[in-house]
């Protein structure tokens, strides 16, 4: 007895939960009664056919206000049941009908014992993801004009992997591939995130918006997030390069020449670019000056390594603007190239140019081979531009004072470059490349 009256407590309160929750969809998301009433009944019939075998034309009448569900069933008058889930037998139709004749078809109540609890489930599954698809819907009309910019959010939950946030009064998704190395996520936590997509579609599962911790997006407006002269535009954020996680470059211009664009991102006592590497995990930042002269913007973005000289061999078929041959000292290569590629990979990223390194003496054995090779032509081709950064390799290849220094396109190997890097630290000028390394 015990056992029973749980079970009756058990399938009230199940009701109850339904009635509050229909009566809370329906006056807080402003949908009809009626509406949500069609949506519970056409889920009740799958719900009875699933749960007790019904077959046929299948009929849910529930009502809401005493939480009482019951099924009929369209059936076939026969003179002898065969299919009692589709027939139903002359006498006991009369019983019912008394006009009623054989092979008519007529509506009988087979509501199995039993079926309010499963009724009450249902009815409340549907009207839960009745409430997500209209959220959903709330939330993509909300942020319809909020894809690409930052939010702070906090980790609800963990999925197979992704991440559920909280963001305002909406859910957001956190992909897999959205979230930057070596990142762990805890309920509870809170960090800014980047939208990168909102979701429309009503019928798709998870939340309406889509964010990322690896987005480039994300570092350029946490920037301008810290930096009140990029805000402004007195300073402008030209180019972001992430490897997120690990090791990120910017590259900033200010048109007052008065106007110092790196030392405005580092911030006083580097503050600034201090809580923007905080709110990344401590990946690494470098700053770079940009420059309108590609040799030179080059030049920059490669430091803290110092460049001798580069060659620009632009390639109208190529995906970006061509490949630039940088010449570096024997000294200078492995910092130049980075760990395991990565500086001259973020470089190459925040330039646009495909990146050769070279040293002097590699670049002066290859000139000479092709100098000497037959067939080889002794003038670089007119859409090569040579940029000295003070090198001694001017004076090697001339030929009545011409530069006969062809392109070189091969990359050399890596080596790691963590001890170049110096907290908070300006280095460099104008000619030589600006870079501040976090």
């Amino acid at each position: 007895m015990a056992i029973a009256k749980k079970v009756v407590k058990t399938e009230q309160e199940t009701r109850s939960e339904m009635l509050d929750a229909l009566k809370m969809v329906s006056e807080e998301k402003n949908i009809p009664v009626e509406t949500l009433v069609e949506s519970i009944e056409g889920a009740l019939v799958s719900a009875y056919k699933r749960a007790f075998g019904g077959v046929g034309q299948v009929r849910i009448e529930a009502d809401f206000a005493r939480t009482d569900f019951r099924v009929y069933a369209t059936k076939l008058v026969v003179q002898k049941v065969v299919n009692p889930n589709t027939e139903v037998a002359w006498r006991d139709a009369r019983e019912q009908d008394p006009d009623v004749n054989l092979g008519d078809y007529m509506e009988r109540e087979v509501t199995p014992a039993g079926f309010g609890r499963v009724a009450a489930l249902t009815a409340k599954q549907v009207l839960m993801q009745k409430l997500r698809e209209v959220e959903r819907v709330q939330v993509a009309s909300e942020y319809a004009d909020k894809q690409g910019q930052l939010f702070r959010g906090t980790v609800s939950r963990l999925e197979r992997g992704d991440v559920i946030m909280q963001v305002g009064k909406a859910e957001a998704l956190l992909p897999r591939k959205e979230q930057a190395l070596g990142e762990s996520y805890r309920t509870g936590e809170s960090f800014f995130v980047f939208v990168v997509d909102i979701r429309r579609d009503s019928a798709l599962r998870g939340p309406a918006l889509v964010v990322s911790r690896t987005h480039p997006g994300l570092l350029r407006n946490l920037f301008t997030r810290e930096v009140p002269e990029i805000a402004e535009g007195i300073v402008e954020l030209k180019a972001v390069a992430r490897e997120a996680g690990q090791r990120s470059k910017i590259a900033v211009w200010a048109q007052n020449p008065d106007v110092d664009p790196v030392g405005a991102c580092v911030g006083p006592r580097g503050n600034r670019v201090a809580k923007v590497v905080g709110e990344l995990g401590l990946e690494k930042v470098d700053i770079v000056r940009w420059n309108a002269d590609a040799a030179q913007f080059i030049t920059n973005a490669l430091s803290p390594a110092r460049v001798l000289s580069v060659q620009l061999k632009e390639d109208r078929n190529a995906v970006g603007p061509g490949t630039a041959t940088v010449i570096v000292s024997e000294d200078q290569q492995s910092l130049a190239i980075g760990k395991q590629g990565q500086n001259v990979r973020l470089a190459a990223k925040l330039t646009g140019w495909r990146i050769d390194v070279r040293t002097e003496k590699q670049f002066a054995e290859e000139q000479a081979k092709k100098m000497f090779s037959v067939g080889a032509p002794l003038l670089p081709s007119s859409n090569s531009t040579v940029t000295s950064i003070s090198s001694p390799l001017d004076s090697l290849f001339k030929v009545d004072g011409e530069d006969v220094a062809p392109s070189v396109t091969q990359s050399s190997a890596s080596v790691d470059d963590d001890a170049t890097q110096t907290l908070f630290e300006v280095s460099g000028d104008d000619d030589e490349g600006e870079e501040t390394g976090v």
